[in-house]
């Protein structure tokens, strides 16, 4: 249900009118309606009914499924202000059956593809770094990104399918607005004010006063690589940016992403994070991948590994890395790797007093 919904709020393909929608939605409501049955209660009557009453009105915990208590469904809903919710979006990402169809796009493969061929991973990093600190370019910034590697012609054609020009709708009096917290691009509402789509400043109110940029000739981040790309990776690229503070080479995205990132110090210490911006733990159990097993003279050798989760993730969210060490597979398998806040691995880090540097190879 949880993907379709997704899959059906990014749609851009034609419409059968047979079926405008996922097929995957349909599977879901026709599953709710015999859990319905068996209950004795009343079933979605449709599609419309399903997302219009059950996801956007009706919590998770009057559903009539079975959910494991860490699950922490309670007042949840899939659908909120017409989009899919964080919570609905973590149900997917931590689908693996549906995980890739949806949140893995055919421009994000060919980069990584690309990449391998020319045996430059370090360009795979870079295209990352750039959409997830520059949501909103310029026409001149545009040109000068599109110019950074002249002898790789893909880097360019990458930028346009990555960007696109800002729409009038996205516009106010000439602006459009850039969060002053997560750095994204944000939607203009009827009343003159600027909505940010980060869930994060919306429930802290971060950025309530945006940055303006002049939108003519601007160009902006595409809203799906906004929601998998740029939004996930601000909490990556500030770890980095803190271990870097602390002395360390930060490699960003090493072996195409099989971390997201690996720090070493001058003396030899080294770690290797994934950093997991997730509001769910029990969701975020289920989607933990095995860390690569570098050693030895591997350029990305490390000697502790590291699952790290945004502090203020865990606020208000009773026994969140319990939860998440409990429920984890792949934790279980790979007792080497360790689980920690952001804020208190930086802090357990070495601190030589003087600057590293974050870069995107070996």
């Amino acid at each position: 249900m949880a993907s379709g919904l997704v899959s059906l709020s990014s749609w851009r393909g034609r419409v059968d009118r047979r079926r405008p929608y996922d097929d995957r939605l349909q599977l879901g409501v026709d599953r709710l309606s015999v859990a319905c049955a068996r209950r004795g209660l009343p079933a979605p009557t449709g599609v419309g009914d399903f997302v219009w009453e059950w996801c956007a009105r009706r919590p998770m915990r009057e559903w009539p499924l079975v959910f494991d208590p860490d699950a922490q469904v309670n007042g949840e809903l899939l659908l909120i202000d017409s989009s899919p919710s964080e919570f609905c979006q973590e149900w997917v990402r931590a689908s693996r059956n549906v995980v890739a169809d949806v949140h893995e796009s055919a421009l994000v493969n060919h980069v990584k593809d690309v990449a391998k061929a020319l045996g430059r991973p370090d360009l795979y990093a870079h295209w990352r770094m750039l959409l997830t600190g520059r949501t909103v370019l310029s026409a001149m910034e545009m040109v000068q990104q599109k110019n950074r590697f002249l002898d790789v012609p893909s880097w360019a054609v990458w930028l346009d399918e990555s960007y696109e020009p800002v729409p009038p709708e996205s516009t106010l009096n000439g602006k459009i607005a850039v969060c002053r917290r997560c750095r994204q691009w944000m939607s203009p509402d009827g009343d003159g004010q600027w909505t940010c789509p980060s869930w994060r400043c919306a429930a802290y109110r971060f950025g309530s006063v945006p940055e303006l940029k002049p939108a003519d000739g601007a160009h902006r981040l595409r809203a799906d690589l906004v929601g998998y790309i740029a939004l996930p990776g601000r909490p990556e690229l500030e770890f980095a940016e803190g271990l870097a503070a602390r002395g360390a080479r930060v490699v960003m995205y090493p072996g195409f992403d099989a971390l997201d990132a690996v720090a070493t110090w001058p003396d030899g210490y080294a770690i290797g994070v994934d950093v997991k911006d997730w509001r769910n733990p029990f969701l975020l159990a289920r989607s933990i991948k095995k860390f690569p097993d570098w050693s030895g003279k591997h350029p990305y050798a490390y000697s502790k590994g590291f699952i790290a989760v945004p502090q203020d993730r865990t606020r208000g969210r009773d026994g969140y890395l319990r939860i998440l060490r409990k429920h984890s597979s792949a934790l279980h398998d790979q007792p080497h790797v360790q689980v920690a806040t952001v804020e208190e691995l930086i802090q357990r880090c070495p601190s030589l007093g003087a600057p590293g540097e974050v870069t995107c190879g070996p």
